[in-house]
């Protein structure tokens, strides 16, 4: 008979050994799951490398897309054909894991097309911290194919990624903006001002208004926002600084008393300051934080202001090639690409005139000498020292050019009459509505020739309602642009109607075309203006301008002498008493560059008194309708990023 504790003993014993059993079992479970769990780590951490890869490499080729459409006005459909010589490279393989299987990555670019007139739809959700948003652009889409290979360090089978992403080129018209700067961009008016129209700058936005001053569409800056009188630094002014947001309300930078701009009130950059403007004014104010690139013509190289550590005054004014006269092939500097840019280069009718000797002669498009002999005194005048201009504090040796006249000669020419056409020039067929008058000085004088003796190119007779004056229009690009690398003066009505009663700033009047004006400076005289009065701060009367404005200023604090360039308000440059008078301008106002021919200091207690600032965004420019010749600055946008099955990849990139 067995004793009961023997039973227990041996109970004891099996229960130990399915414990044990069951113990042994859920550890070689766990030992599995671990191993299991281990290699699908590790797995997953290869193929995250192989995604990582692929985007590299696509990356890789984005750069050498942007760096090819950066330096060439057009590429060819063909450019990047994977057995040209314009092929995608692979980055270097010393950038890489060491377990890429290098010999597996491919890259491949898809044909380039033919750019088509697309819209930012602010409205689409995709397009709200787009800067271009708002705008029509000439814009193509190339698609960049990657592929990625990683091998398994443990002898598992490779990992491959094949991925696809598009790159937008996009072209966009320079008077598609309000207002347009290379440089800071400073805006400090006294009175209330608006501004209604996109804004850029490609450097800092610095704003100090007394009265206010409000924006009524999308602000873009590469650059930081500050709440600073020009190079002053922060001001005490107490201005209200409005920006919209997305529902179209206007939104105060002034937030409990702190200025809530890219310093925050902190006296620094604010890395918070980013998701606070998104959120508060939902993409229509973007700065650097945002990403925000420079917009700059093809091949031109960045703006660079003077470096106030060195005794040369140095600064890289690049944008001023727009409007300097073309270079010949074995001049050093001379760039194919700037040259096709250069309005000078686009004239279907080009003067010169030597400002020593004051001879002004004339070309057609393709250099052809044309003979205006006849045409001097009704298209053109001479008229040495006839105006005190008390900015520059001279005496100005003008050419006048009658508008009025030049649209007769290009819009009815009569060839029986030397009076009525210009001789050897045909405007049906050479008229494309760019005038460039180059201006050039053979003064032995070195000063004297870098201010061009003191002169300038004037434009009068063009409003559209007197007869025998106006603006030339004809063919298939209405309109005109008229460049200079002088100063240049626009007297009277300019491209519109003089009936102020009914002006606006925005709206398009009955006879109003398509026009810019360049120059190194653009000096506003107003109706009322009469050369023999030389006394300072003649009178003005209300005066309209519809034209854009691409000119120079001189930056604040050029060399630390303390001086302050104005601000946008007083980009368009006047010599007369405004006060009580409006001043319209209907258009875009662009600087893009420092004058360098009329580098004078900004001063409104000497030479002249503020009008009220009527400036509008020429709706013309809003829907499309721009002046001839009309330079563009190229930005690039990357979207629809893809993943795509092998066969895809394989399929799609065979072609290529």
């Amino acid at each position: 008979m067995t004793h009961p504790s023997q039973k227990r003993k041996g109970s004891a014993l099996i229960t130990t050994i399915v414990l044990v059993g069951v113990l042994a079992v859920a550890m070689a479970s766990l030992l599995k799951y671990s191993v299991t769990e281990n290699r699908i780590n590790h797995r997953h951490k290869l193929r995250t490398q192989s995604e990582n890869t692929a985007e590299a490499v696509v990356e890789y080729g984005f750069a050498q897309l942007s760096h090819s459409f950066d330096n060439n006005t057009t590429v060819a459909s063909n450019t990047f054909n994977s057995s040209g010589s314009g092929a995608l490279a692979l980055p270097p393989k010393a950038s890489l894991g060491s377990n890429v299987d290098y010999a597996k990555l491919a890259v491949f670019a898809s044909t380039v097309p033919t750019s088509s007139l697309t819209y930012i739809d602010p409205k689409e959700p995709d397009n709200m911290f787009d800067p271009l948003k708002g705008k029509y652009v000439r814009a193509f889409d190339v698609t960049v194919y990657g592929k990625a290979t990683i091998n398994d360090p443990n002898g598992g089978p490779q990992i491959s990624t094949h991925v696809s992403q598009t790159f937008q080129v996009r072209d966009t018209p320079l008077f598609s903006h309000a207002i347009f700067y290379n440089l800071d961009l400073d805006i400090h008016p006294g009175p209330e001002m608006a501004v209604y129209g996109p804004v850029h700058t490609n450097g800092n936005l610095r704003l100090a208004p007394i009265g206010g001053l409000s924006f009524h569409d999308i602000v873009t800056a590469t650059g930081n926002v500050y709440h600073h009188l020009e190079h002053l630094g922060a001001s005490t002014r107490r201005g209200a600084v409005n920006f919209m947001d997305e529902s179209g309300a206007s939104r105060n930078m002034m937030i409990g008393g702190v200025w809530m701009d890219s310093e925050m009130g902190t006296g620094a950059l604010n890395d918070k300051f980013r998701s606070f403007a998104s959120n508060r004014w939902q993409g229509n104010l973007q700065t650097k934080a945002h990403g925000v690139p420079v917009f700059n013509p093809v091949a031109f190289p960045d703006y660079e202001p003077d470096d106030l550590g060195t005794a040369a005054y140095d600064p890289v004014n690049s944008g001023r090639a727009i409007i300097e006269p073309p270079l010949p092939n074995s001049h050093p500097e001379y760039k194919v690409e700037i040259e096709i840019q250069k309005m000078s280069n686009k004239a279907g009718l080009y003067f010169k005139w030597d400002t020593t000797t004051n001879s002004v002669t004339a070309y057609d498009g393709s250099g052809s000498p044309l003979d205006i002999s006849s045409l001097e005194g009704t298209l053109w005048e001479h008229k040495p020292d006839v105006m005190k201009d008390h900015r520059r504090s001279q005496d100005i040796t003008l050419i006048d050019i009658n508008t009025g006249k030049l649209k007769q000669l290009i819009e009815s020419p009569d060839t029986s009459d030397s009076v009525l056409h210009i001789g050897g020039y045909d405007p049906a067929t050479d008229w494309n509505g760019v005038v460039y008058f180059e201006c050039t000085s053979s003064d032995l004088d070195s000063a004297a020739a870098k201010n061009l003796n003191f002169s300038g190119i004037r434009l009068h007779g063009a409003e559209t309602d007197v007869p025998s004056e106006g603006i030339p229009s004809r063919g298939f690009n209405p309109g005109m642009s008229f460049v200079t690398n002088n100063a240049l003066y626009l007297r009277g009505h300019f491209n519109s109607d003089g009936y102020t009663a009914t002006t606006s700033a925005y709206t398009p009047e009955t006879g109003e075309v398509p026009v810019a004006v360049m120059a190194d400076s653009v000096i506003f005289l107003s109706e009322n203006w009469d050369d023999s009065v030389t006394s300072m701060i003649p009178p003005a009367v209300t005066t309209e301008y519809a034209t854009a404005v691409v000119g120079g200023i001189r930056p604040s604090n050029v060399q630390g002498d303390g001086s302050q360039s104005g601000g946008n308000e007083n980009f368009p440059r006047f010599l007369e008493n405004w006060g009580g008078e409006d001043f319209y301008l209907r258009g875009s106002m662009v600087c893009l560059y420092e004058s360098e021919v009329d580098f004078s200091i900004w001063g409104h207690t000497s030479y002249y008194r503020p009008p009220y600032r009527e400036y509008g965004f020429n709706k013309l420019f809003a829907t499309g309708a721009y002046p001839p010749g009309t330079p563009l600055f190229r930005t690039y946008r990357r979207t629809n990023y893809t993943n795509l099955l092998p066969s895809k990849f394989n399929t799609v990139t065979s072609s290529l």
